[in-house]
């Protein structure tokens, strides 16, 4: 019996050195990207229908796995506009495809800009002045998301011709 209960913990501290040097026990770390906010710093005044939105984010990720290839549409940049007011919260989401942006060479850390130029936004009907706020969130492409970035807020007004 004490020979048995021996040869069994012998053969334990035999598999345990063993699968120490193991791939199999290694655990990836995951990096997510992370997104700052570059341009507008403040609120930003808009005229209805005629002015277009530019936002430029810094983007980072430790791992370097951002954006598609050209042919590739996923999308992995998502806009959420909320709007304050009547309906109260009311909300849609606009998806953009990041370019690829992996580096070339060994090293993979990506620290880049993106610009966005988004269309002119219209006021509500029956509003002169309309207001509403961005959240923007990335993902990579091992589905990794940054922290959710909330941006400026954004006043819309009826241009007068």
């Amino acid at each position: 019996m004490v020979h048995r209960l021996s040869l069994r913990f012998a053969l334990f501290l035999l598999l345990g050195q063993t699968l120490s040097g193991c791939d199999l026990l290694f655990i990836p770390q995951i990096f997510p990207p992370e997104m700052d906010l570059v341009q507008p710093r403040d609120t930003v005044w808009l005229r209805s229908g005629l002015d277009s939105l530019r936002l430029e984010f810094r983007i980072r990720d430790e791992d370097g796995d951002l954006g598609r290839d050209s042919g590739d549409q996923t999308r992995d940049l998502w806009l959420l506009e909320v709007r304050y007011g009547f309906p109260p919260f009311d909300s849609t989401y606009r998806e953009f495809s990041v370019p690829n942006l992996t580096p070339r060479g060994a090293n993979k850390v990506v620290d880049a800009q993106l610009e966005l130029l988004l269309d002119p936004f219209d006021v509500r009907a029956d509003l002169d002045v309309d207001s509403f706020k961005l959240f923007a969130v990335l993902r990579d492409r091992s589905g990794n998301f940054s922290p959710v970035l909330s941006l400026p807020t954004v006043h819309l007004w009826k241009a007068t011709n």
